[in-house]
């Protein structure tokens, strides 16, 4: 099969089918190189698809929700607006990033699904946070902060109102003169009391208390000088004072009865130890001070319940007292919500932390894994792409030799063979296919074709040898004058060489009905498939047959000049 089809194709064309299946080895090579490279590359990509990428993106969203934990401290801090939004818009950002983080892989879905529910979580609890803040009050002049603020500036005020210890105080000190004056009924006292009026009058003009109040003590303080000074003078001149009773009298009492009404003792100070625990709270959030706070508002209601004072600015106090109670307690409750949401928060960020950490954890085992894998993997390829590759020279070196082998061979033999005929007679031929283009193959064919020549030239002349000889043997019996057994031989030799010579020419007439066949078969191909453009092998072989047809006939016709030679030189001798 294989020497068939190598017959069927020229020198060219094995050397070209040649480098050509060598060509295509390493076209295979690298074909296979190159879907190793891409497998690897893919390997690479997929590793950093769902890993670094997926890193990045945790570590982003961890990077995020520490940006929104410090705009939350921010705003805790300062409460400003502006800190709220930077939150939110941290948290947008986050979730950008867990979208980015859910296409990186199934796993990484699920985890970007739990850090999702925590950073909504945290969302949440901001928001809460924030209307906490709000209800509490961004600044000290909104909100519950503004309101017990208010509250505790008008119970400071209307403590000013019943400030009136110093007012009673220089009262006492008035009537006692008066007294003095009464016993003694000395002008020093009268001059005493003139004096202490006078101080009391600035005193009341001083003083915090409401206008009202300020005309009213005015007016009957008013009353009193002028009473007095008539008491003063009978006191003076020794008449009698009646036990020092009289409109003054009247009008001292009217006066005490007046700061009365208006006399809290102790209320402001009371008020600003108020202040003061409040305030204590407020910079430290420790609830002993809220207890301290609770206290001091319990010694204020205390001290103005039972007191004297109107009942409408009692009532007026106590619902001012009441209300700050209440705002109080609701900022308390206010801070203990936002300082539990606050933790929340903490929370929510801790456990993102630690969720987005253990998956960074996680994918840095996982892709070192990988790694070692793409790399093992790369190790095996590289082996079995050297393997490929020296497969692919053995190949190369196989085809080449197989090549050369087909050539160099016939040619080795035609040598051999064109060798031999220089020098001795051979039987041996050439391999020949008569349909083959191969030149090497022609060569054969023409090179058996001159062993057949000369094959058949020297059958022919030993033909004729042996005949001439036999003609000379038989010629020298019939001149003999005894001829018995020699004549007999000299007959058989002669028929021998004539049977002999028959069979050459049998044998030159079968050859010449067997190439006259081929050429006609060839004809008839060669009418088939002129149009076709296979002529060439047929046109090569038409040659062939009738060059050796050729031959043949000159071969016979060589012959049969030979004989008429000898026939003419027998006959003239």
């Amino acid at each position: 099969m294989m020497k068939q089809i190598s017959g069927k194709l020229r020198i060219g064309e094995k050397i070209g089918l040649g480098f050509g299946l060598v060509g295509l080895i390493f076209l295979a090579v690298i074909w296979r190189y190159h879907n190793t490279l891409q497998a690897t590359l893919g390997d690479y990509r997929q590793l950093l698809d769902e890993n670094v990428t997926g890193e990045v993106a945790m570590l982003s969203i961890e990077s995020e929700m520490r940006a929104a934990g410090r705009a939350e401290k921010s705003f805790l801090l300062l409460r400003d607006e502006r800190s709220a939004k930077q939150v939110q818009r941290h948290i947008v950002n986050a979730r950008q990033n867990l979208a980015r983080l859910a296409e990186t892989g199934a796993d990484n879905a699920e985890t970007a699904t739990r850090i999702d529910a925590l950073v909504d979580s945290y969302r949440e609890t901001f928001d809460r946070t924030v209307e906490a803040w709000q209800r509490k009050g961004l600044d000290h002049n909104s909100g519950l902060q503004g309101a017990f603020r208010d509250a505790v500036h008008e119970l400071e005020a209307m403590a000013g109102h019943f400030k009136v210890d110093n007012l009673y105080l220089q009262l006492l000190q008035i009537r006692r003169s008066e007294k003095d004056l009464g016993l003694r009924r000395e002008a020093q006292y009268q001059n005493r009391v003139r004096n202490l009026i006078g101080e009391f009058e600035r005193k009341i003009d001083a003083s915090e208390l409401e206008q009202r109040v300020k005309q009213h003590l005015h007016d009957e303080l008013q009353i009193y000088r002028e009473t007095f000074a008539s008491y003063a003078q009978s006191a003076l001149q020794q008449a009698d004072i009646n036990g020092g009773k009289g409109p003054f009298r009247e009008a001292a009492h009217r006066i005490e009865d007046l700061l009365r009404t208006h006399h809290l003792p102790d209320l402001a100070s009371e008020i600003l130890q108020l202040r003061r625990r409040e305030k204590d709270y407020l910079l430290r959030h420790d609830k002993r001070y809220v207890e301290m706070a609770l206290d001091e508002w319990s010694r204020i209601h205390a001290t103005v319940e039972p007191s004297e004072i109107a009942p409408e600015q009692k009532r007026t106090f106590m619902t001012l007292l009441n209300n700050y109670r209440r705002d109080f307690l609701a900022l308390v409750e206010q801070n203990d919500r936002i300082a539990q949401m606050t933790a929340e928060m903490a929370q929510a960020v801790g456990e993102i932390t630690a969720v987005v950490r253990k998956q960074v954890e996680s994918a840095n085992r996982n892709m070192a894994e990988k790694s070692k894998d793409i790399e093992a993997g790369s190790e095996r390829q590289e082996r079995l792409m050297m393997a490929l590759v020296a497969a692919a020279l053995l190949l190369g070196v196989l085809f080449a030799f197989l090549i050369t082998v087909r050539i160099v061979r016939p040619l080795r033999s035609m040598a051999g063979i064109l060798d031999q005929l220089t020098h001795q007679e051979t039987g041996e031929r050439l391999p020949y296919h008569p349909n083959g283009r191969d030149e090497v193959n022609e060569m054969a064919g023409s090179v058996n074709m001159m062993a057949e020549n000369r094959a058949r030239f020297i059958g022919w002349w030993q033909s004729a040898m042996r005949e001439a000889n036999a003609c000379e043997a038989l010629e020298r019996v019939l001149q003999a004058p005894e001829r018995g057994e020699d004549l007999r031989q000299a007959k058989a030799a002669l028929q021998t060489a004539l049977a002999a010579r028959n069979e050459l020419l049998f044998q030159q007439l079968h050859k010449l009905h067997r190439l006259n066949g081929d050429i006609m078969q060839r004809a008839d191909a060669l009418g088939e498939e002129w149009h076709l453009g296979k002529a060439e092998s047929h046109v090569e072989a038409i040659q062939y047959a009738s060059r050796s047809a050729q031959n043949i006939l000159e071969m016979v016709a060589y012959q049969e000049q030979h004989n008429q030679a000898e026939s003419e030189d027998k006959a003239a001798g």
